[in-house]
């Protein structure tokens, strides 16, 4: 847990260059005989009673304040479960509770079928997580979350696959920052795209035009270095260097003249050979 200055840095360029209005989120897993850093509260403590993960999330990223979750912290306990923190006798006990009382999927065997793909944890893998802001961290990360626009987003996913890489990203609209953003970045190792779920935008204040963007460790330095690379080869006027504010139904033009990266006349051209 020493040697956080990297982080620190890389924290404030994200927040720099992406002009970030809340803090990316640092979360460790944090194993059964691992010693937690002061500074980081339990939710249980601070606020009397266990809250939704979620919400620690969006107390971490507007107000900087740093947090170790265990089960008894965590009010979701579906998530207690896809975290590892505890085990039901019967696994089918959280399908039917789900279709019983909640009714996201159509019946019981949507919502089971719905989540074959799910990550999770192996029950007691670990004993909780901390969440802290990266710009500030307490912790080495496993995995740094962005609640973002989309914009910001784009961004992102072409820093993150400038290097030639490509996403794959899962969506069934449940448990979406915990189970995507977290679990699924730290198994995979791969940026992961997240929508975030109903629990985000109804309990965490997660806004409308927010989405989640989620980076494994060790690939937070790349995607740091790769911001705005993307597209350095187009030459002005290009529709990139001056966004097109009123769309059109034919080819944009300023002064007369065509308004295209090179690629698609560079196509055009060869295509017409082909012919």
């Amino acid at each position: 847990m020493n040697n956080l200055n990297k982080y620190h840095q890389i924290g404030k360029v994200f927040i720099d260059r992406l002009k970030l209005i809340t803090y990316p989120i640092a979360v460790k897993m944090i194993e059964p005989e691992e010693v937690v850093p002061e500074g980081a509260v339990q939710p249980s403590l601070v606020f009397g009673s266990e809250i939704p993960a979620c919400l620690v999330y969006t107390y971490c990223r507007r107000t900087g304040a740093s947090f170790f979750l265990t089960k008894d912290d965590i009010a979701c306990k579906p998530i207690v479960l896809y975290f590892g923190l505890d085990e039901l006798s019967d696994p089918d006990d959280l399908y039917r509770a789900w279709a019983e009382h909640a009714g996201y999927k159509r019946n019981m065997e949507a919502e089971k079928q719905s989540r074959v793909s799910d990550a999770r944890f192996k029950p007691f893998r670990f004993k909780g997580l901390v969440v802290s802001p990266l710009h500030q961290t307490l912790v080495k990360p496993d995995v740094v979350m962005f609640f973002c626009s989309p914009l910001i987003l784009s961004h992102l996913i072409l820093a993150a696959t400038y290097d030639g890489a490509d996403l794959v990203s899962h969506f069934n609209g449940m448990e979406s920052s915990c189970k995507e953003g977290i679990i699924r970045t730290y198994l995979t190792g791969q940026c992961q795209l997240v929508a975030p779920g109903m629990g985000d935008r109804v309990m965490a204040g997660v806004q409308d035009h927010e989405m989640l963007f989620s980076i494994p460790e060790e690939k937070l330095q790349m995607v740091s270095e790769n911001l705005f690379l993307a597209g350095n080869r187009l030459n002005d006027p290009s529709p990139f260097s001056l966004p097109h504010v009123v769309p059109t139904l034919g080819p944009n033009k300023i002064l007369g003249n065509p308004v295209e990266p090179k690629v698609w006349p560079t196509l055009r051209e060869r295509l017409g050979q082909k012919k």
